[in-house]
Order: C-alpha cells, then structure tokens, then sequence
C-alpha cells in the first residue's frame, strides 16, 4: 500500500514534517510493508519554509526587529519558481505572533518592520522576484512598519514624521514614497495567501484578527478606523480600492500594503507551495491520503491545508483521511472521508500541545486508523 502523508504543521506543538513522521511510523507498526511518502505542506502562513525546505536551493540567515523591536534571528529561502530564482520570505519568521510573549500583545506597540527588513535584505542581495507568504502575524498595523522599512516615510498631523517602532494606524495623513528603496520598481512580487478578508470592516484585518492579537473591543475599534483611513490614503495615492481587493486583510493589512503600495499579486499559498512540493503528482500514485492539523473548525474550509489537500485528492478519486487535535468542524465533507482526534482521554490544552505526548498520539491513532482499514478491507475480499 501507498500512502501519502501531507499534513500541516500543529501549531505550537509540532511542525509539518515531525506530524508526518509520527503518522508513518503508527502506519509501519500496522503494515510494515506499507510505501509511505511525507510532504509537509503549509498554506503560506506559518511553517512555510519548513515545507519548502526540500526544494530549498538555499537558505538565507540574518537579524530583523522582531513585532516588539527586540531583534530576531530569522531567515528566508531562495527558491526555483516559474524558471526564475525567487526569495521566499514567509512573515511569521519576522511579524509572528510566536515571536512575543502574552504580556507583549499591546496592538499599538507592535509593528511588521522586520518583513521590510526580510524585503530589503533580499532585494539588496540581488533578488528582483519574491514571493511574501501571510499568515501567523503579531500585528494589525495594516502594512506600515513593513513600508516604513523599505524607506517610506508616514507623516502626522504638522507634518510631523511618525515614528517606525510602532504602530501609527489612525495618525497618518500622508506618505511619501521619494527614499524608498529604489530596488522594488525592478522587483516582481508575489503574495502567498489563502486569507480572503478585506482590509477593514466587520470582517476586515482588526475584527476577525485583532482579539487574538490582544485587541481589547475598544481598540479593534480604533485600529479597524485606522485601516479605513489609510485605504483611503492609497486609493487617493496609489489609485487602489484596498476594500475592493480580496486578501487585503491578511496579516493585519499586510496584505493590502503588499498589492496596494507595492503593486504585488495575490496567489493561493496553498496553491505555490503545492506546486513547489509536487503534491499532486505524489497523490496520483497513492492508494491513501492522509493529512492533517491542529485544529479541524470552522476555519478549515477557508483554504486550510486538510480541506485543500482533500479537494485535490478527490480530483484524483483517492481517500482522503484527516488527523488532527481536535475536530470541531460540523461537515467537512466531501473532501475529508473522515477525520479523527488524536486525543485519548481529557487533557489540559497544555497536555495537549506536548510535542512527545503529540507525537505518541498520532502514531497511536495512525495506527488504529491503518488496522481499522486492513481489517475492513479484509473482509471486504
């Protein structure tokens, strides 16, 4: 038997790759003689690299500002994409929400600087082509540190230049985009996002996200008015309706910032690294699909990894089964044939995000799936 595993990342407890190798290894302990294949996957948010590090022609290391201006080790990846040489540079490694503790999660002092600087750095070491994938960011501050990193300068009320390490939604009146950095009008770029939110409004970047950045009401509030009047600011700039481009509210506005100011192009994340990884070829040869996360919700059918992977194995008539923390989603079909907890008993969210009680967990319930099928099959024949 052929199985393909391609999970996402458990986010907090084990990364893609470690999901796939505890599931292969529940599969072996059931059939021995079982062929598995692991492609860890990702949908441009958090863990991308760690999915594309086996198409990786290199990885670049270097030092930004972290959300909350303490400087990070952080790195991006150079790439093959569409016959061009492409740095991939995923935002949570430098704007994450994983990169501050609790008591930092103060919306206006966290600022998405350290992407510009992941730009920059790329840009000044020669790459024209870059892919920015979204997801898992620290800050709602509709792209500003970002651009503010890149050489443009936000003035106030006066005139007066505001500051870059914070967040300045809700004070800005103009930019000026004359020091920016002269690299990005030779430069193509590419945002890898599944995130279909406009940029403010009830199911803008501050509504939907800001509460789990640590917005209290009163300041999602305040910074969904902030985003308003900097998209009002572009389209009078720049030409541009960030409310009228999907995706514009990924990343706390990173990615209005990106299509909006830096003219970049949206693209499916999940789509690109598939891509890049080979997925669909790999689901082609599989008698079995297996995919997973951390949490299987409501959220999931919004371009998540198990829906997307499911959506392509159905394509190709496989079966497709999900393993995750928790399920929580009230229908997940057609594209899931079934999807299971690893979880054994009732446990603390702690517990739960163990990565050596995760990891028993999933070769547990892998295992079980695997003997669950044997046997019926069995008596199928």
């Amino acid at each position: 038997m052929n199985i393909l595993i391609a999970p996402d990342s458990f986010k907090g407890s084990l990364s893609a790759e470690d999901v796939g190798k505890a599931a292969s290894a529940g599969i072996h302990k059931a059939l021995p003689e079982a062929k598995t294949t692991i492609i860890p996957m990702a949908d441009g948010g958090e863990g991308s690299i760690d999915a594309l590090r086996p198409v990786l022609t290199k990885e670049i290391p270097l030092t930004v500002s972290g959300p909350s201006g303490k400087p990070v080790e952080t790195s991006y990846g150079l790439i093959e994409y569409e016959g061009r040489q492409t740095a991939f540079i995923e935002c949570a490694r430098s704007t994450g929400l994983t990169l501050i503790d609790d008591t930092e999660r103060d919306p206006y002092q966290l600022t998405s600087y350290g992407l510009g600087e992941q730009i920059r750095h790329a840009m000044e070491h020669g790459s024209r082509d870059l892919i920015v994938s979204l997801g898992g960011s620290a800050t709602t501050d509709g792209g500003v540190g970002m651009l503010q990193a890149l050489g443009y300068i936000f003035y106030g009320e006066a005139g007066k230049a505001l500051d870059s390490g914070v967040n300045p939604l809700g004070r800005i009146d103009s930019i000026d985009d004359s020091s920016k950095a002269p690299e990005l009008t030779k430069c193509r770029i590419t945002i890898a996002s599944d995130v279909t939110n406009p940029f403010y409004g009830k199911d803008g970047a501050a509504h939907i996200y800001g509460p789990q950045k640590g917005a209290t009401p009163a300041q999602v509030h305040h910074l969904d008015e902030g985003l308003k009047q900097l998209a009002a600011i572009v389209k009078k700039q720049y030409g541009l309706d960030l409310q009228k481009v999907a995706g514009a509210g990924a990343a706390g506005g990173l990615g209005g910032a990106l299509a909006g100011v830096l003219g970049a192009k949206m693209k499916p994340g999940f789509e690109i690294i598939a891509n890049l990884t080979g997925l669909e070829e790999a689901i082609k040869s599989a008698d079995l699909v297996l995919t997973g996360e951390g949490s299987l919700d409501s959220q999931s059918s919004q371009g998540k990894v198990p829906i997307s992977v499911g959506k392509m194995a159905k394509a190709h008539g496989k079966p497709v089964l999900a393993i995750t923390g928790k399920v929580e989603a009230a229908d997940f079909s057609p594209y899931l044939d079934a999807a299971f907890s690893i979880q054994r008993g009732p446990v603390s969210l702690e517990e739960a995000l163990d990565a050596k009680t995760a990891k028993k967990n999933i070769t547990y319930i892998t295992e079980q799936i695997l003997r669950t099928l044997l046997l019926t099959t069995k008596e199928n024949s």
